[in-house]
């Protein structure tokens, strides 16, 4: 009996090929989940102490478009740099900005901000309501914002003035 040499065909090689595509995509898949877990466990064990919270801002949407509220925040432990993002619940009609929007570091000494909330609209009844927003803090990575986000409750009239009624 003579024995051939072995060799792969074509077939084989993708099928071997193939075979270590698969666990080392699945291994890369598995790495980078877990990598984004630990950096949002992470940053939930961060606190953010916000002065007021919840942060009620008013205004007559027959005047000026817009009202603003102070308010100021600590870190602990202390992160560089920080940068703040604001959400509405309804940016078509209420848009919430606050300034500043980026601190060098965030520790135990207060950074203070002022929140503001525009009616979108220069037709005052369009604004007329009550909406909600926050503002969230986030660390140097866009995986470290922090879940104590500010809350921030916005109502808008149109009424020009409580007129007491008189009678005759």
């Amino acid at each position: 009996m003579k024995c051939r040499p072995f060799t792969m065909s074509s077939e084989s090689h993708r099928g071997s090929a193939l075979g270590l595509i698969i666990p080392i995509a699945l291994l890369a898949i598995i790495s980078l989940g877990a990598g984004y877990y630990f950096a949002y466990a992470k940053s939930s064990n961060f606190p953010v102490s916000w002065s007021i919270n919840p942060l009620m801002i008013k205004f007559n949407a027959s005047g000026p478009f817009s009202g603003s509220a102070a308010d100021s925040f600590t870190c602990s432990p202390s992160v560089s740099p920080v940068t703040l993002q604001a959400f509405s619940s309804r940016p078509d009609i209420i848009t919430i900005t606050v300034s500043p929007s980026s601190f060098s570091r965030c520790g135990p000494t207060p950074d203070d901000v002022v929140v503001t909330a525009s009616c979108t609209s220069s037709i005052s009844s369009v604004c007329d309501g009550e909406y909600t927003g926050s503002v969230q803090v986030c660390g140097p990575s866009t995986y470290t914002c922090l879940k104590q986000s500010l809350v921030v409750t916005v109502a808008v009239t149109t009424h020009k003035c409580p007129c007491p009624t008189t009678s005759g």
